[in-house]
């Protein structure tokens, strides 16, 4: 089951955020908050596996990923 670890906002910045997770082993991925909001304004979910959420949000907090 995935679940929700982090959000960011604008598309870019889930990009970077999903490559250094992915480089790091955790299966990740990013979803738009809103449908009808340009990727640059909107906010985006960071998603992964439930058994890798604790570890997947430890990584983002030691390396400040905001």
């Amino acid at each position: 089951m995935w679940i929700v670890i982090h959000m960011v906002q604008s598309e870019t910045a889930a990009d970077k955020a999903c490559v250094l997770l992915r480089n790091e082993g955790f299966l990740v991925k990013a979803r738009p908050v809103y449908r009808s909001v340009g990727s640059d304004e909107n906010y985006f979910e960071l998603l992964a596996l439930r058994s890798e959420a604790q570890e997947a949000r430890k990584f983002l907090l030691e390396n400040n990923i905001r």
